[in-house]
């Protein structure tokens, strides 16, 4: 069953300094949370600058460099920062793992046969239950009452790869904490673009370290 315990409208975010519906990072941020299933999420994107023990973060870009886009979209980091020891997250908290989101993806509804597999995954439009909105286009057109079910109001952030900011308001990347090779580790895709066939979709796939993605946090 899925379960959303906060209101999805966007006017929430005016309502973020309200300590009983919000975490708050080591640098003060505040973010909603979100129970789906058995996890409890946050239901924004990290924006914090520090760690808990309140060192710097070297990544932490926002998208575009916009400081109107930190709201929203919250920081871009490089799977190296995400993966640090002294944690991005607020206390009590922990970047999500591949096992973390694998968890989250069955609670949806991936097929067992699926949840391991690489590549675009989940049928009846799963996807558009995680994503704060997700426009009809000339090639599709989505259940408008099933748009972030969940409470977990992703947005298309884009990413910043070789010092570039891409795809924003077309694709949100998200880190995992979980290594695939020396070289790679695990994230997830959503698609938005109207283009794009897997809008319904939810990708697993082993990406660059250096690449700065999104995050989120999951209660430990």
């Amino acid at each position: 069953m899925l379960h959303t315990n906060l209101s999805l409208a966007d006017s929430l975010y005016e309502e973020m300094h309200d300590p009983e519906m919000s975490i708050q990072d080591s640098e003060g941020n505040l973010y909603r949370t979100v129970k789906i299933g058995a996890q409890t999420w946050l239901a924004d994107n990290l924006r914090t600058t520090r760690y808990q023990d309140g060192s710097l973060i070297r990544t932490a870009f926002i998208p575009e460099d916009d400081p109107d886009n930190l709201l929203p979209y919250g920081r871009l980091y490089d799977w190296h920062d995400v993966s640090d020891e002294r944690n991005l997250c607020p206390v009590g908290w922990r970047v999500a793992s591949d096992e973390d989101w694998k968890t989250l993806e069955h609670t949806l509804g991936i097929a067992e046969k699926d949840i391991e597999s690489t590549g675009w995954r989940g049928d009846d439009d799963i996807a558009i239950t995680l994503k704060a909105a997700q426009p009809d286009s000339l090639l599709r057109s989505f259940d408008q009452a099933r748009i972030n079910l969940t409470g977990f109001s992703a947005r298309p952030a884009g990413v910043k790869w070789k010092g570039w900011y891409i795809t924003q308001g077309a694709y949100t990347e998200f880190w995992t904490r979980t290594e695939a090779t020396p070289a790679k580790a695990f994230a997830r895709t959503l698609a938005y673009s109207w283009w794009n066939t897997h809008k319904g979709e939810i990708r697993r796939a082993t990406l660059g370290k250096d690449g700065m993605f999104s995050v989120r946090c999951v209660k430990e």
